[in-house]
């Protein structure tokens, strides 16, 4: 009797990758997220198998596998499990794929322009590191952000944040991989003391599966360490002891020492076991350790930032006084009769544009 081969749920899928891809791509003319693909995939995965496709393992393991192993160069966009943002700027960015790519496109090409400001403008223009932050901060956990906000963690020290839903995501390490090779500023990783936080640090500086670092980065394993822990509530490890021999290579891969391996293998400590007031005190002396300070351009950017500012300043009364005589003799405009006849054209012909533009272009030509 001849046995038939079960197919497996990563058999199916790969049989089925490139056409769920086509599907949720319109043919590979749009990005596509990786849980559209899913959607595109599951029904015949599930119909190959007789087996319930998870929608994480298909995003996260069986994709971005397929991706690798068969080297196709397709445009999939994983969800935002994060956030970054930049000290003073209020500019923040969700880390996922494509808003990654933006922002390191804006900042790529980023030009000051000689007098080209706001005039209430008091910060002088940046996006990314220039003249603007010195480190960049990783923390595993996403709910810290509202804490650090309330103690102005990120002005006191001008270093960026950066948060995600435990792992580091590829599109964070897309960004700290730029961020940190291009400008030459270290990252700086708080974490959970147990294995996931070891493996965080690990794939920040090492390659993995799913993303090869292009540039040297310096990366600061801040802690939590066994030294941190001391009189933190600890929980156990939920590692089995079928599972520690494995665990234990895993966590000396991912630097942890041997008394360190000796405690995850039973215990953990979050970094929640901190107070609100005594995880901000660990973290500033953290970032006092290693030397990160408010960061101060050089004289050229000084001088032109004085000078934007004097301008500013002159230009602001000149358009104030302006105004004000002017609005003395002004007269309301004449409304158009067929103004919104004219505007429902203008959107007719390009509809891409707001219909406050379409007035302010009526106004202007």
């Amino acid at each position: 009797m001849v046995r038939t081969r079960k197919v497996t749920i990563k058999d199916a899928a790969f049989h089925v990758m490139e056409q769920a891809y086509l599907k949720a791509s319109g043919g590979g003319t749009l990005p596509a997220l990786a849980r559209q693909i899913m959607y595109a995939a599951r029904p015949i995965v599930q119909e190959m198998t007789g087996k319930f496709l998870d929608d994480q393992y298909f995003t996260q393991g069986l994709l971005p596998d397929y991706i690798e192993e068969h080297g196709v160069d397709w445009n999939v966009v994983f969800d935002a499990r994060g956030h970054f943002h930049e000290p003073h700027t209020e500019q923040g960015v969700p880390l996922g794929t494509i808003e990654v790519r933006r922002f390191l496109s804006a900042v790529e090409n980023f030009k000051i322009e000689a007098r080209d400001y706001k005039i209430n403008q008091q910060q002088y223009p940046t996006i990314g590191p220039s003249n603007r932050y010195g480190a960049i901060v990783f923390i595993e956990k996403e709910g810290f952000m509202p804490l650090f906000e309330a103690a102005e963690l990120s002005k006191l020290y001008d270093i960026a944040i950066m948060s995600t839903k435990g792992m580091s995501v590829t599109a964070s390490r897309e960004l700290v991989d730029t961020l940190c090779g291009s400008h030459k500023i270290p990252l700086i990783v708080f974490h959970d003391f147990d294995k996931s936080g070891f493996s965080i640090v690990g794939t920040l500086k090492r390659d993995t599966r799913r993303y090869t670092f292009g540039r040297n980065i310096e990366v600061i394993d801040a802690g939590l360490r066994l030294a941190d822990v001391t009189g933190l509530q600890s929980e156990t490890s939920g590692i089995d002891n079928k599972s520690k021999p494995k665990a234990r290579v895993n966590l000396r891969d991912n630097g942890a020492t041997p008394e360190e391996i000796e405690f995850l293998l039973n215990r953990r400590v979050e970094l929640n076991a901190f107070t609100s007031d005594e995880l901000v005190a660990w973290i500033k002396g953290k970032l006092d350790h290693y030397g990160i300070k408010k960061v101060i351009p050089n004289d050229v950017i000084l001088a032109d930032a004085y000078q934007r500012a004097s301008e500013c300043k002159v230009i602001q009364k000149a358009i104030e006084e302006k105004l004000a005589e002017t609005r003395k003799t002004m007269t309301a405009a004449t409304v158009p009769g067929d103004l919104r006849a004219t505007v429902e054209k203008r959107l007719k012909a390009n509809p891409t544009r707001s219909w406050d533009e379409v007035v302010a272009w009526i106004v202007n030509s």
